[in-house]
């Protein structure tokens, strides 16, 4: 539920830079920080200790992801339970930790509400199973490198907006005000115009919990307040008798014993139900993929990306069939298992034990747990995320940073969430680019009598009978290639003779659109009766560009490919165009 470290014992909010992901950085402050205090060996004992703090806490975050998911709260309990079990045996990140997240509960929410109420579970199990088939597909492709093209300001702007929109869905449990509108903001508004209607009868433990998580923390409780948060609060609405105050049972029945395997209603799918399970699949990979290169292995194995997103797919196929909730890869409780002594994957499936165990011989306990309490919790873990210095941070990080903010939160805030992720996602890859292309800068060079090579001021124009050597920084991919185009020097009508040497030294592909600047630019310099040269290119690049150019290109281009020693093919092609400029002919 609360996905954030810095609200987890041992989180620390830090700078981030913009390739990583919203409380990446406090998460890896917290391992350095646990390895460094930690013995080495692994005992069955640590991760016990490590499995049921983790359970304390999963507890209510499950039930509170599920009553924000729209369903019992008892789904929610069983999507932590198989996440952390099938996490525990799957993952390739021993110590991370598969459970619910706000985020995805709210998606599964807003996802679900186009069907009539009698089938929306059934809806919600369908779009839990779809979305871990594509996250095994995904995995199976090797795709988790993609995800670190999510940037951070948009993961940012995106979260804020689901922490917004989660508590304004969480007031109307907790005042016991139904609210009417279109969109949670509208409901919201419709909300205060009928404050009087407020039952304090469940506002008050829900403030009460409010206080409790805030207070709790600081006394020997520590990581168990969470638990007793909702006991204390709870049980004082069943002493007084205050049968006007919802509670779980009021919302579903609780199973006795676990949910049978059941196939989802295939009847029920349609199109927008599939593009929203891709949404809940990438929302999902995308936040546990920082959590998965976050935290290292206690034997020194190496984690993979993309084999944890076939473990949290299993894990969403398993909690679909078996009656929960969609579940990811979490920071909160990953961070929490480190800092509780974790020390192998047994702590996660002992988590999940514990959480079954609870399911099974206390279902009364869960059943009388009030619904305004609940609301509590997520109202709270939300709140508690909005981290102002995050925010602060991305706006001082230039223009482009804001973009992704503010248009993510917004589209957040107003738009179906599903949308939102999939536009997310678009104008990371859109910042990036365009971003990228913006850091394309052609140098001009000079070689020296040393040997060196010199930066000198880029001409305006080419000159005649002169070498020029150029290189470029950053990225050369399409769009960074027709930037490139824009910065060749001027070729005047009188030039004659110029030679031109590219240097293209670690680029390990020449796509379409650079090889046709550089066919173009090539153009130019033949009419002037000059020459062009490609020095220090690699294999991958040099096969690219001999499938990609023209037979003309390749018979008239010279091409000088790398050299162990730098700048090695490019004082060979300098030599060689010193002699045709002076001799008119190549040197041998």
């Amino acid at each position: 539920m609360n996905d954030r470290p810095e609200n987890r014992p041992g989180g620390k909010a830090a700078e981030a830079p913009e390739d990583l992901l919203p409380g990446e950085v406090a998460l890896k402050h917290t391992v350095e920080e646990t390895s460094y205090k930690q013995t080495k060996g692994a005992t069955l004992k640590d991760d016990a200790n490590a499995g049921l703090t983790v359970a304390m806490n999963g507890i209510p975050d499950g039930m509170a992801c599920g009553l924000l998911a729209g369903v019992n709260p008892i789904m929610g309990l069983f999507a932590a339970a198989y996440g952390c079990l099938v996490g525990g045996i799957f993952n390739s990140s021993k110590l991370m930790i598969i459970s619910t997240t706000s985020a995805a509960a709210f998606l599964l929410y807003q996802l679900t509400q186009g069907y009539p109420e009698a089938q929306r579970v059934d809806a919600l199990l369908l779009l839990v199973i779809l979305s871990g088939l594509l996250m095994v597909l995904m995995g199976l492709l090797k795709l988790g490198s993609l995800v670190r093209f999510v940037s951070y300001s948009v993961m940012t702007g995106f979260l804020a907006g689901i922490s917004i929109l989660t508590i304004l869905s969480q007031l109307p449990t907790l005042f016991a005000i139904p609210a009417e509108g279109s969109n949670k903001v509208l409901q919201t508004v419709n909300l205060v115009q009928n404050i009087d209607l407020t039952n304090w009868h469940a506002l008050l433990p829900g403030l009460a919990t409010i206080l409790f998580m805030i207070v709790l923390p600081k006394t020997p409780l520590g990581n168990k307040s969470a638990i007793v948060s909702i006991a204390l609060p709870s049980l004082f609405i069943f002493l007084l008798k205050w049968t006007d105050v919802e509670v779980v049972t009021d919302v579903g029945e609780i199973p006795k014993g676990l949910p049978p395997f059941q196939l989802p209603d295939f009847s029920l799918l349609q199109p927008t139900l599939f593009s929203g399970a891709l949404s809940l699949a990438l929302i999902t990979l995308i936040q546990a993929a920082g959590v998965s290169q976050s935290v290292p292995n206690p034997d020194g194995t190496r984690s993979n990306t993309s084999k944890d997103f076939i473990s949290q797919g299993i894990a969403n196929v398993s909690s679909g069939l078996f009656g929960g909730i969609g579940v990811g890869g979490s920071l909160g409780s990953t961070s929490l298992n480190i800092v509780s002594g974790a020390r192998s994957r047994w702590a996660g499936i002992f988590s999940g034990l514990l959480v079954l165990a609870l399911v099974l011989l206390l279902p009364g306990l869960i059943g009388n747990v009030a619904m305004p309490v609940l609301a509590a919790i997520m109202i709270y873990a939300m709140a508690s995320s909005l981290k102002l210095e995050e925010n602060i941070q991305v706006w001082n990080a230039g223009w482009a940073s804001r973009i992704g903010l503010v248009c993510t939160f917004l589209i957040t805030l107003f738009m179906p969430v599903q949308y939102a992720v999939l536009i997310g996602v678009l104008l990371s890859f859109a910042l990036y680019f365009f971003t990228s292309s913006r850091l394309v800068q052609l140098h001009r060079r000079r070689l020296l009598s040393q040997g060196w090579f010199e930066e000198i001021t880029l001409p305006a124009e080419i000159e005649n009978e002169a070498i020029h050597i150029f290189a470029v920084d950053g990225d050369l991919h399409f769009a960074g290639a027709r930037v490139l185009e824009t910065q060749w020097p001027k070729l005047l009508p009188k030039t004659r003779r110029p030679v031109i040497i590219l240097e293209l030294r670690g680029r390990n592909n020449i796509g379409a659109t650079l090889t046709e600047v550089i066919e173009s630019f090539y153009d130019k310099i033949t009419k002037a009766e000059g020459r062009f040269y490609i020095t220090e290119l690699g294999e991958n690049s040099y096969d690219s560009f001999q499938v990609q150019a023209s037979s003309e290109v390749l018979k008239g281009i010279r091409i000088v490919k790398k050299h162990p020693i730098i700048g090695k093919s490019t004082q060979q092609a300098m030599l060689e165009a010193q002699d045709w400029l002076e001799n008119g002919a190549p040197a041998n």
